[in-house]
């Protein structure tokens, strides 16, 4: 859906359903600013419609990932565009497939591909819902094994997932949560930690790839950190937020 007609579709639901705005601050591991992540999602269910903006660390926004509500929100679609690279994805999750439009960069060719949905299947922000609808097993000690999605790769990995230990995070009760491929699979090897809430089980910190190109074309090594709960906002601050052009020039990584 375009954004003007998000906007419009935006304005007839609002006084039914607030939306709800959290920001996570990404940072390189020597501590440098990379970007800010800005979460916008339609009412509180785990399927609710989404959009997310990534931004410069003076404010201005470089890329862009819509998604749309769904019943499966471990595996649902998004579309995706990053203003400085070019980078841009599209994903359509319809029935048992999965069409895939994938664009590393402005100077690339699209590569497209249709795979198979596999049961228990996880896509992108879907891995975040995962975590919550596994969490008893978690908690009790057992691994979890899903298929994610690698959208550049144009295909489906295992991944395993298991709970490490109990902490406090910022004088928040929390759980610690690792991810990690559950076999090699040569230069793909993604390795996650992630810190989540114990009261309400948000993601309150990312340590792993990021899945935005920095201006040498690497995917930079990111901590990301949720310090704030999700809260209401009313329709003109989002309207203004997703109205704003991408920019063509910031960096993620300085180094």
């Amino acid at each position: 859906m375009h954004t003007a007609g998000l906007l419009l579709y935006l304005s007839t639901v609002a006084s039914a359903t607030p939306l709800l705005r959290t920001e996570g601050i990404a940072s390189l591991a020597d501590g440098t600013p990379a970007y800010r992540e800005v979460h916008w999602r339609r009412g509180a269910p785990e399927g609710a419609q989404r959009w997310v903006q990534y931004l410069c660390p003076d404010g201005r926004p470089f890329a862009r990932k819509e998604l749309p509500g769904t019943a499966q929100p471990l595996a649902r679609g998004y579309l995706l565009q990053d203003g400085r690279s070019g980078q841009a994805a599209r994903v359509v999750v319809a029935g048992t497939q999965v069409s895939i439009d994938w664009k590393e960069s402005a100077a690339e060719a699209e590569r497209q591909a249709r795979v198979p949905l596999p049961a228990d299947a996880v896509i992108d922000t879907g891995f975040d819902a995962a975590v919550r609808a596994h969490w008893p097993a978690l908690m009790k000690g057992e691994q979890v094994q899903l298929p994610f999605l690698v959208p550049g790769r144009q295909r489906f990995y295992p991944v395993s997932v298991r709970r490490t230990g109990a902490l406090h995070w910022q004088g928040i009760p929390a759980q610690a949560i690792e991810v990690r491929l559950a076999a090699w699979y040569g230069v793909v090897a993604p390795r996650l930690s992630l810190v989540y809430a114990d009261d309400d089980r948000r993601l309150l910190e990312f340590r792993g790839t990021s899945n935005l190109r920095d201006a040498r074309g690497a995917y930079p090594a990111v901590i990301v950190r949720f310090a704030a709960p999700a809260s209401p906002q009313p329709l003109a601050q989002w309207q203004q937020a997703w109205s704003q052009p991408l920019v063509a020039s910031c960096t993620v990584s300085s180094r």
